[in-house]
Protein backbone atom coordinates (compact mmCIF):
# COMPACT_ATOMS: atom_id res chain seq x y z
CA UNK A 1 0.00 0.00 0.00
CA UNK A 2 1.42 3.41 -0.92
CA UNK A 3 1.42 6.03 1.80
CA UNK A 4 -1.45 8.51 1.61
CA UNK A 5 0.28 11.24 3.46
CA UNK A 6 3.56 12.19 5.15
CA UNK A 7 4.79 10.09 8.11
CA UNK A 8 3.34 11.32 11.38
CA UNK A 9 0.16 12.66 9.76
CA UNK A 10 -2.96 11.51 11.66
CA UNK A 11 -4.22 9.51 8.65
CA UNK A 12 -0.85 8.02 7.68
CA UNK A 13 -0.91 4.22 7.73
CA UNK A 14 0.99 2.74 10.67
CA UNK A 15 3.16 0.59 8.33
CA UNK A 16 6.42 1.53 10.04
CA UNK A 17 5.43 0.42 13.54
CA UNK A 18 7.32 -2.55 14.90
CA UNK A 19 5.70 -4.97 15.28
CA UNK A 20 3.28 -3.84 12.56
CA UNK A 21 -0.26 -2.91 13.49
CA UNK A 22 -3.18 -4.50 11.65
CA UNK A 23 -5.49 -2.01 9.92
CA UNK A 24 -9.11 -3.00 9.26
CA UNK A 25 -11.00 -0.46 7.11
CA UNK A 26 -14.55 0.03 8.44
CA UNK A 27 -15.99 2.56 5.97
CA UNK A 28 -15.25 5.59 3.81
CA UNK A 29 -17.27 8.78 3.83
CA UNK A 30 -17.32 12.07 1.94
CA UNK A 31 -16.40 15.17 3.88
CA UNK A 32 -19.05 17.90 4.23
CA UNK A 33 -19.19 21.34 5.83
CA UNK A 34 -21.21 22.01 8.98
CA UNK A 35 -22.98 25.38 8.78
CA UNK A 36 -25.50 27.20 10.97
CA UNK A 37 -29.03 26.37 9.79
CA UNK A 38 -30.04 30.03 10.09
CA UNK A 39 -26.76 31.51 8.84
CA UNK A 40 -25.47 32.71 5.50
CA UNK A 41 -25.95 29.30 3.85
CA UNK A 42 -29.45 28.64 5.28
CA UNK A 43 -31.55 26.43 3.06
CA UNK A 44 -28.66 25.49 0.77
CA UNK A 45 -27.64 21.92 -0.03
CA UNK A 46 -24.17 22.91 -1.23
CA UNK A 47 -21.60 25.71 -1.37
CA UNK A 48 -18.47 26.34 -3.43
CA UNK A 49 -14.91 26.50 -2.15
CA UNK A 50 -14.83 30.20 -3.09
CA UNK A 51 -17.91 30.88 -0.93
CA UNK A 52 -16.42 29.27 2.17
CA UNK A 53 -12.81 30.42 1.74
CA UNK A 54 -13.32 33.67 3.68
CA UNK A 55 -15.62 32.25 6.35
CA UNK A 56 -14.55 32.04 9.99
CA UNK A 57 -13.48 28.45 10.73
CA UNK A 58 -13.66 26.25 13.81
CA UNK A 59 -10.62 23.98 13.61
CA UNK A 60 -8.84 21.36 15.68
CA UNK A 61 -5.34 22.11 16.92
CA UNK A 62 -2.53 20.91 14.65
CA UNK A 63 1.25 21.05 14.59
CA UNK A 64 2.87 23.62 12.30
CA UNK A 65 3.63 21.06 9.59
CA UNK A 66 0.13 19.50 9.63
CA UNK A 67 -3.08 20.73 8.02
CA UNK A 68 -5.69 22.33 10.25
CA UNK A 69 -8.31 19.72 11.08
CA UNK A 70 -11.76 21.16 10.49
CA UNK A 71 -10.79 23.49 7.62
CA UNK A 72 -11.65 22.41 4.07
CA UNK A 73 -8.41 21.12 2.47
CA UNK A 74 -6.90 23.19 -0.34
CA UNK A 75 -8.81 26.42 0.17
CA UNK A 76 -7.21 29.43 -1.50
CA UNK A 77 -5.42 31.81 0.86
CA UNK A 78 -4.97 31.43 4.58
CA UNK A 79 -8.08 30.29 6.48
CA UNK A 80 -9.46 32.59 9.16
CA UNK A 81 -9.59 30.30 12.21
CA UNK A 82 -11.81 31.91 14.83
CA UNK A 83 -11.87 29.02 17.33
CA UNK A 84 -9.59 26.06 18.00
CA UNK A 85 -11.40 23.14 19.62
CA UNK A 86 -10.47 19.49 20.18
CA UNK A 87 -13.83 17.72 20.22
CA UNK A 88 -16.52 17.38 17.57
CA UNK A 89 -19.52 18.13 19.74
CA UNK A 90 -18.04 21.46 20.88
CA UNK A 91 -17.23 22.35 17.26
CA UNK A 92 -20.81 21.60 16.23
CA UNK A 93 -22.29 23.66 19.08
CA UNK A 94 -20.09 26.60 18.06
CA UNK A 95 -21.41 26.21 14.50
CA UNK A 96 -25.00 26.20 15.84
CA UNK A 97 -24.23 29.43 17.72
CA UNK A 98 -23.06 31.06 14.47
CA UNK A 99 -19.40 31.26 15.53
CA UNK A 100 -18.08 29.77 12.28
CA UNK A 101 -18.11 26.68 10.08
CA UNK A 102 -16.18 23.41 10.22
CA UNK A 103 -15.74 20.24 8.22
CA UNK A 104 -17.66 17.19 9.35
CA UNK A 105 -18.19 13.67 8.04
CA UNK A 106 -21.85 12.67 7.51
CA UNK A 107 -21.28 9.89 10.08
CA UNK A 108 -21.67 12.64 12.71
CA UNK A 109 -25.25 13.34 11.57
CA UNK A 110 -26.87 11.55 14.56
CA UNK A 111 -24.87 13.83 16.92
CA UNK A 112 -25.50 17.09 15.05
CA UNK A 113 -27.24 19.52 17.41
CA UNK A 114 -30.30 21.54 16.38
CA UNK A 115 -29.31 24.56 14.32
CA UNK A 116 -26.59 22.80 12.29
CA UNK A 117 -26.76 21.44 8.74
CA UNK A 118 -24.18 19.37 6.88
CA UNK A 119 -23.83 20.46 3.25
CA UNK A 120 -21.68 19.45 0.28
CA UNK A 121 -18.84 21.48 -1.20
CA UNK A 122 -19.18 21.69 -5.00
CA UNK A 123 -16.69 22.55 -7.71
CA UNK A 124 -13.71 20.88 -6.06
CA UNK A 125 -12.43 17.32 -5.86
CA UNK A 126 -14.41 15.29 -3.36
CA UNK A 127 -12.67 14.80 -0.03
CA UNK A 128 -12.98 11.30 1.39
CA UNK A 129 -12.20 10.11 4.89
CA UNK A 130 -11.50 6.51 5.83
CA UNK A 131 -12.41 5.18 9.25
CA UNK A 132 -10.30 2.20 10.27
CA UNK A 133 -9.97 -0.05 13.26
CA UNK A 134 -6.30 -0.53 14.17
CA UNK A 135 -5.28 -3.67 16.05
CA UNK A 136 -2.14 -4.31 18.04
CA UNK A 137 -0.34 -7.47 16.88
CA UNK A 138 -0.85 -9.15 20.26
CA UNK A 139 -4.05 -11.07 21.01
CA UNK A 140 -6.95 -8.81 21.99
CA UNK A 141 -8.63 -8.90 25.38
CA UNK A 142 -12.31 -9.77 25.71
CA UNK A 143 -13.20 -6.11 26.26
CA UNK A 144 -11.17 -5.01 23.20
CA UNK A 145 -12.96 -7.66 21.12
CA UNK A 146 -16.33 -6.39 22.38
CA UNK A 147 -15.45 -2.79 21.42
CA UNK A 148 -14.22 -3.93 17.99
CA UNK A 149 -17.45 -5.88 17.45
CA UNK A 150 -19.56 -2.84 18.41
CA UNK A 151 -17.55 -0.60 16.06
CA UNK A 152 -18.00 -3.06 13.19
CA UNK A 153 -21.77 -3.15 13.80
CA UNK A 154 -22.03 0.66 13.89
CA UNK A 155 -19.94 0.96 10.73
CA UNK A 156 -22.15 -1.58 8.94
CA UNK A 157 -25.26 0.42 9.95
CA UNK A 158 -23.69 3.66 8.70
CA UNK A 159 -22.87 2.04 5.36
CA UNK A 160 -26.41 0.58 5.09
CA UNK A 161 -28.02 3.95 5.94
CA UNK A 162 -25.94 5.85 3.37
CA UNK A 163 -26.42 3.35 0.56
Amino acid sequence: MSPCCPPGHPTAPPDTDAPPLRVEPLFETRLTVAVAASGRFAGRDSVTAEEIAGEPWIAGPAAAEEPLLGVWPGLPGRPRVRHTVRDWLTKLHLVAAGAGITTAPPALLPAVPPGVRLIAVEGVAEEWRRVSLVHAPSPATASANAVAHALRQEAAELVDDSG
